[in-house]
């Protein structure tokens, strides 16, 4: 047997290694996601009608603030952390330097958030109920800082991932059904939401001190500016993400009451089901992508294509799912106090399509090529897309207002992103020509 030959079969395992163990983070990403959305589901419907319409849309309102806290202490380091992680294989005391230097800038960070919320108490008036559920909320921002999920990612550890989103809702779950009975109890709800990034936290440290990857602290001013520095642009096109989430809920709860807002919290958590599959693939992907793109390009672009089906394919019959079967989908999940919420999730289910596609060609193909900020900005750009015509809409049409503005930036995100990749010979290229590697 030639050397060729040797080389050609183990290139051959290799691949198929690779191809099953992929599968394999695949598979389990989303049955634990899947436990998390049922157990999820478990307690959802509960506090619709436990707490109804209002308190749930005060309850939506204090965990938007707090996804923004969340937002400015993740920074973008979702993003980078599990890319410098792949950099850093096999390398102990580099490991050990970044997950310090990522923990202190993400504590920087929190501390500005705080800061911040306490300037939004200062100068907006806010009734003492909305501000004990925002107050409580908050601990979830603080739990962040700890939390690991982006380090577990670089390392491909998905099954330590799915472990402590089992136990996170195991803490959860009959906490829930315990301790809330009414819409008095709205803080109570809160502060049982946020103890999941509490809990993460705890977990993601012991976890990482046993297999000894965590060790005692070693960072540096240094080398926290340059972690903050490195994923700005991230942060960017995440805060940009989040224009058209929760500040949709915020802008509703501002401009038509809590009870649009809780309308529309509720279509988009329904939503966010019809998202599992896809956003579990594209996580498990991202790693494994940014892996090959450095050493086996049309190796990466097979992935990368195959991905993007896979994803459109998927996002398209759950939209249809979901489209087709709103009306009973609200009436007999939420309630029937939530009866307007039907209209919403229809609108939000058919931007799955778009958003997912866009979300999964924006990571794996616009990142890989070192278009970050063209993807932020991009992001950018849609999402004041999303604001300003949720602004023109929401005081008339209220939720399904909201639900317009998102469906239309999510078809101009998408349209947008492959106008960039075909428009570069490279990214063209990249997509088109991989079928001649085979």
């Amino acid at each position: 047997m030639s050397d060729a030959t040797r080389s050609a079969g183990r290139a051959g395992k290799a691949a198929a290694h690779s191809g099953a163990r992929v599968s394999r983070n695949v598979a389990i990403m989303i049955v634990s996601f899947a436990v998390n959305y049922l157990a999820s589901f478990a307690t959802f419907p509960y506090l619709t009608r436990m707490l109804g319409p209002e308190k749930f849309g005060v309850l939506a309102y204090g965990m938007a603030l707090a996804a923004y806290g969340t937002l400015l202490t993740e920074w973008g380091f979702g993003l980078t952390g599990p890319k410098a992680v792949v950099e850093r294989a096999g390398r102990a005391a580099a490991l050990n330097e970044l997950i310090w230097s990522v923990t202190a800038a993400k504590a920087c960070l929190c501390l500005v958030s705080f800061a911040a919320l306490a300037l939004l108490f200062a100068f907006t008036p806010h009734d003492p109920s909305s501000r004990d559920v925002i107050l409580l909320s908050w601990l979830g921002v603080f739990g962040n800082v700890f939390t690991l999920y982006w380090f577990f990612q670089g390392t491909e550890r998905f099954g330590l991932i799915a472990a402590m989103v089992a136990i996170n809702r195991g803490v959860t779950l009959p906490l829930t059904f315990w301790l809330v009975h009414g819409p008095q109890d709205v803080a109570l709800a809160a502060a049982i939401q946020a103890a999941g990034p509490v809990v993460a936290a705890l977990l993601s440290v012991v976890i990482a001190w046993r297999f000894g990857v965590l060790r005692a602290p070693q960072s540096s001013w240094g080398a926290v500016r340059r972690q903050i520095a490195e994923a700005a642009d991230a942060f960017v096109a995440n805060a940009s993400v989040s224009l058209f989430g929760a500040a949709n809920t915020i802008l509703l709860k501002c401009s038509a009451g809590v009870y649009q807002a809780g309308l529309y919290a509720a279509a988009e958590k329904l939503r966010t089901v019809g998202n599992l599959a896809p956003a579990q693939l594209c996580a498990v992907l991202y790693p494994r992508i940014a892996a090959l793109f450095a050493c086996d390009r049309a190796s990466a672009a097979r992935l990368t294509v195959l991905g993007a089906v896979i994803t459109l394919a998927i996002s398209a019959v759950c939209a249809a799912l979901f489209i087709g079967w709103a009306e009973p989908l609200a009436h007999f999940v939420l309630g029937g106090e939530f009866s307007g919420a039907a209209p919403v999730l229809a609108l939000l289910c058919g931007s799955m399509v778009f958003g997912n596609l866009a979300y999964f060609l924006g990571l794996q193909v616009l990142l890989p090529f070192g278009a970050g900020r063209s993807r932020s900005r991009l992001i950018l750009a849609t999402g004041l897309l999303n604001v300003a015509v949720a602004f023109a809409l929401v005081p008339r049409h209220g939720a399904q207002g909201a639900a317009v503005a998102f469906l239309l930036a999510q078809a101009v995100l998408l349209a947008l992103y492959l106008w960039s990749i075909f428009a570069d010979s490279q990214r063209r290229v990249y997509l088109t020509g991989w079928w001649r590697h085979r």
